[in-house]
């Protein structure tokens, strides 16, 4: 695709590799800045992998920028190491998305086992990566983060709900939300990614599923005392992929 927007994508080149050749694109003002960070494979990944995000300087065509990360892999020369293909990206959700932010996962129904810092990303201007961090809004997050850092701290569900901080319609809303967040599963797309657990008497696999819900419960269940646009942010995460 040609775009002058940011765009982003999963690179499973060397970071050495991709390193030099971004920096050649910024030498050539192909591109005027980029942020990439390392990833272990979460545990239903099959590898480790790199999240990139691209700000060029003007129109490009991201194919060109394709056909440049194509890296020989030395243990399989047969299959180069490469990139997926892009997407169009806003910068605040890539990163947010990018470093596993606990509370912008926790709105969308996910969690994560690995989560990064500013620090763990490569950037071709550490400063403006630091400035860009600085501008991202995450005020539409600040009672979800407010939840989250009760439930790191140890505060029980019953707690919160005997406190008047759990309203009684949205019970099953908080509840699964805070199962995920104090839970030590990965969960991605309303799904649990861990190691099934086996009956031991039958052998048979036993997969813990999140109870379905009707159209309508997205709409009439609600985070607590959460106003209107940030509900709207929530219930509609499934309808919007996740940056990359």
């Amino acid at each position: 695709m040609k775009t002058t927007k940011p765009f982003s994508t999963i690179s499973y080149n060397t970071s050495e590799f991709l390193k030099k050749k971004l920096d050649d694109l910024v030498a050539r003002r192909c591109i005027s800045f980029y942020a990439f960070v390392y990833h272990y494979a979460e545990e239903d990944e099959k590898k480790n992998h790199i999240h990139l995000c691209i700000i060029p300087n003007g129109q490009i065509d991201t194919d060109s920028v394709s056909d440049l990360l194509v890296e020989l892999d030395p243990s399989n020369p047969l299959k180069p190491l490469s990139v997926m293909p892009w997407r169009s990206s806003k910068w605040g959700d890539w990163y947010l998305y990018a470093s596993h932010d606990t509370a912008y996962l926790a709105s969308k129904m996910q969690t994560r086992k690995y989560h990064y810092s500013e620090a763990d990303f490569l950037s071709s201007e550490p400063d403006y990566l630091h400035e860009l961090i600085a501008t991202i809004d995450r005020s539409k997050y600040a009672k979800t983060q407010e939840f989250v850092e009760k439930v790191k701290s140890g505060v029980s569900f019953e707690y919160l709900l005997e406190t008047g901080q759990i309203p009684a319609p949205q019970f099953n809303q908080w509840l699964q939300m805070y199962q995920y967040l104090s839970g030590s599963v990965v969960i991605r797309n309303s799904r649990f990614t861990h190691t099934p657990i086996i009956d031991l008497q039958s052998g048979e696999v036993i997969e813990p599923t999140i109870p379905l819900k009707t159209p309508s419960d997205d709409v009439s269940e609600a985070c607590g005392d959460l106003d209107t646009s940030e509900w709207d942010q929530i219930s509609l995460a499934d309808a919007n992929p996740l940056p990359w």
